[in-house]
């Protein structure tokens, strides 16, 4: 999937503001783009965006990415019968958000990871898509 930002953008920079990649460029008060060599494809350029100027492209379709108040961005919970503390999660995060702490009552000095700053998150999934145990499902607060 890559992102696009269209001619409807009116150069606000919250987009590049919130961009974890630093892969998006324009000045105030002018239209945006983003460098793909940079982009995540974290969308959250899309869900920030109160013009609808970004574009996702999935399987050669174009979609308006939709904008969403951060309030009801997605956050990561843990299945944590099925996360074996391998942090993989805390190391793909974007944003950093994600820290790792020890479990009470286990043996050894395994650490697990929880969402630290949930304000912080954009909501990209990111750590669920490379949890190799797809212990991480994205859930609505």
């Amino acid at each position: 999937m890559t992102h696009t930002i269209v001619d409807r953008c009116r150069g606000c920079g919250l987009c590049k503001k919130t961009c974890p990649a630093d892969a998006i460029r324009g000045e105030l008060r002018q239209a945006h783009w983003i460098i793909p060599e940079l982009c995540i494809d974290c969308g959250a350029c899309g869900r920030v965006c109160a013009f609808s100027a970004v574009e996702k492209h999935i399987n050669g379709t174009v979609q308006q990415a939709v904008h969403v108040k951060s309030i009801y961005w997605q956050r990561p919970e843990w299945n944590r019968k099925a996360c074996v503390g391998c942090n993989i999660c805390a190391q793909t995060c974007p944003t950093g958000v994600i820290r790792a702490e020890k479990r009470n009552g286990r043996v050894g000095q395994t650490r697990y990871p929880y969402l630290a700053d949930p304000q912080g998150c954009l909501g990209c999934a990111i750590c669920a898509d490379h949890c190799p145990l797809s212990a991480i499902h994205m859930v609505s607060r």
